[in-house]
């Protein structure tokens, strides 16, 4: 984040306000205060700044997880964000920027006992040695005894980060003893543009490597065999699961 004179807008006259970092970052203002929202291997950390970039505030919130918000008017106190994660149903909190404390706002009605489910998140070793991060998901008890169903799922592509989500039929799979991983594959937006590229084009094989490193981290880890294990992806995650489907085929049951 950068400060411009509008006097002398020239870049040998730009200041910054708050360095770039090694995740990615968006910005938004309440008051007069700045949140920097970073993508922290995939998920939301949040950081409250004065407008000469001291860090006041790192907000907590309640897991690993993905966080919106944090905008208002210059005038106000208080603003209002938005946190889910693969257990935490889409909740409302309000914010006030002279404490950096959260209330609960409002929360959804969902019949579903959430705490007692876990996300734990790991990090893998890809074909060429780069490092990936994994969100697992289960319900808590779960035994690592290489016989559970697993759903892994990933996207790597467009820049777009995997970032944790809710979804109600994961939670009704996890419940019957399912376990529901997402891979944070090169290709999407994670660890900004380098990430991006180094799944692109002719990089493209790093995606559909990096999405088998993952499947076979979670057999050589016992959450799950070949017998158990899925594979899934949308839109561009279809061409994910085509080309590992046809690359691997002995690695999965179900495509």
């Amino acid at each position: 984040l950068i400060v411009v004179d509008s006097k002398n807008p020239t870049p040998q006259n730009w200041k910054d306000v708050i360095p770039e970092g090694k995740f990615p970052l968006s910005i938004s203002t309440i008051g007069k205060k700045i949140f920097a929202h970073y993508i922290k291997d995939a998920t939301s950390e949040v950081i409250q700044y004065s407008l000469d970039g001291k860090k006041e505030f790192t907000i907590a919130f309640p897991g690993l997880g993905t966080a919106s918000g944090f905008s208002g008017k210059e005038n106000e106190q208080v603003g209002y964000y938005s946190f889910t994660s693969y257990v935490y149903p889409p909740t409302i909190f309000k914010y006030d920027i002279n404490t950096g404390k959260s209330i609960l706002y409002k929360k959804p009605n969902i019949k579903i006992n959430t705490d007692l489910f876990e996300s734990k998140q790991v990090f893998y070793t890809s074909k060429d040695g780069t490092k990936i991060p994994m969100i697992i998901t289960y319900k808590k008890g779960m035994q690592q005894n290489g016989k559970n169903p697993v759903m892994l799922y990933g996207y790597g592509g467009f820049n777009i980060s995997l970032t944790p989500s809710f979804s109600v039929s994961n939670m009704v799979f996890m419940e019957n003893g399912g376990i529901y991983a997402v891979a944070n594959l090169r290709g999407g937006g994670e660890y900004g543009d380098a990430w991006h590229n180094a799944g692109t084009k002719m990089q493209k094989q790093n995606v559909f490597d990096d999405f088998i490193a993952a499947a076979e981290y979670l057999i050589k880890e016992n959450y799950t065999s070949t017998n158990y294990l899925a594979i899934s992806g949308g839109s561009n995650g279809g061409l994910l699961v085509g080309a590992c489907m046809t690359q691997r085929p002995d690695l999965y049951r179900v495509c």
